[in-house]
């Protein structure tokens, strides 16, 4: 069965194009005024956004719309130094394609294929479960400017004109904030889902790889050249798959370091904000599912690097099952070779020093309840001062 690992990646990188980071070849229409229009989708869907809600944070006049306004617009910052880092590593992005490739052909039985096609799945089947909960989250917000006692945006947002002085102005700002609002989405889905995606196919080929090495020696008896060359081809697979992550981890490092803080920040900041403040029912689920949200796609992205980081623990694990007994001195010493650089565990690192691990989230987690406590110390320190 012949697989393709670049499959998982396409809607990716069709989302990438449509917001200006994946231009098209030069020879077409589209390529020759790919730049301007990047130029235009950028401006007015991530500039303008920014703007808006930046400024209504910096016009914070209290706690409560501080918290409110800082759960947007520091995410939102986050996800424009996101794009503009998938804009600068966009070559080395796309060189992981043919290493892929370059693995699937690599794959040598149905066993292995399968492995590699579950991967695939998964990545696909996460994609489309995710793309379904960022659409609730559109949905909730709409209803919630649908069900307002008064006029509302989705989010809060400065807006440089009076957009409640007539009906018009009101339905006109906001149909444009609410299409803002659906092309920030989408960007949101495709940012906080493609680092895992090449993590599960990244992972996939190391579990085909230690298929292939646990059963190395057992079965029908090979010249001992033989293995020794198929051993040679599992250590460059091994390098290939170590280079490949160690890439993917330049690409990802700093906007995970930063994904970390503004998830705390985030958490902090709507559960302060829900637990404290008198807020109407649909308010409080528009709110409730941003929260859900920002704590899924750090949630994802450290359950993946745990499950690539045991992948490579069983990959050590198959090393040591393989029938190295009954062979030469040579094939050991080779096997030895491949022992002591599979003992280096496969853990994807953000900011120099900081692990992607369930343990570092669950330390993202036990941040922000210790931000919500000094914020509601806050609180009852200003209650009793008035």
């Amino acid at each position: 069965m012949k697989v393709d690992s670049t499959r998982a990646l396409v809607d990716h990188w069709r989302i990438f194009r449509l917001t200006g980071l994946n231009p098209p070849a030069r020879n077409t229409v589209w390529g020759r005024h790919y730049s301007a229009y990047s130029l235009v989708w950028n401006v007015v869907f991530h500039l303008c956004m920014w703007v808006s809600f930046t400024v209504n944070f910096l016009l914070s006049n209290s706690l409560e719309t501080f918290c409110e306004s800082l759960c947007v617009a520091m995410p939102h910052t986050l996800y424009m130094l996101k794009q503009f880092n998938v804009y600068r590593m966009r070559g080395e992005l796309l060189h992981s394609h043919q290493v892929l490739r370059h693995l699937d052909s690599r794959l040598r039985s149905s066993a292995e294929s399968q492995i590699v096609g579950e991967g695939i799945a998964r990545a696909e089947f996460i994609f489309r479960i995710l793309g379904r909960g960022v659409l609730g989250v559109i949905v909730v917000g709409i209803l919630y400017i649908v069900l307002a006692n008064e006029p509302t945006l989705m989010y809060p947002s400065w807006i440089p004109w009076n957009w409640t002085s007539s009906s018009s102005s009101y339905l006109l700002t906001v149909a444009l904030h609410t299409c803002g609002i659906i092309a920030t989405a989408a960007v949101v889905l495709n940012l906080s889902t493609y680092p895992g995606t090449y993590l599960l196919l990244l992972g996939a080929h190391t579990k085909a790889l230690a298929w292939r090495v646990g059963k190395l020696g057992h079965g029908r008896p090979l010249p001992a050249d033989r293995v020794q060359a198929l051993l040679v081809g599992y250590i460059q697979d091994h390098q290939i798959i170590v280079h490949l992550l160690k890439s993917l981890e330049r690409s990802l490092s700093m906007t995970c370091f930063l994904q970390f803080f503004c998830t705390a920040c985030a958490q902090c900041t709507i559960c302060y904000f829900l637990l404290f403040e008198s807020v109407g029912v649909m308010r409080f689920t528009n709110m409730f599912f941003l929260l859900v949200a920002f704590t899924t796609e750090t949630l994802l992205l450290c359950y993946i690097a745990e499950i690539l980081c045991q992948e490579g623990e069983d990959l050590l694990a198959a090393v040591y099952s393989c029938n190295w007994l009954d062979q030469s001195a040579h094939f050991r010493r080779l096997l030895l070779q491949m022992l002591l650089r599979c003992q280096k565990p496969m853990i994807l690192v953000s900011g120099v020093i900081v692990p992607i691990s369930m343990k570092t989230f669950v330390a993202v987690v036990k941040g922000a309840y210790t931000m919500l406590t000094l914020l509601n110390e806050m609180r009852k320190s200003s209650l009793e001062y008035n």
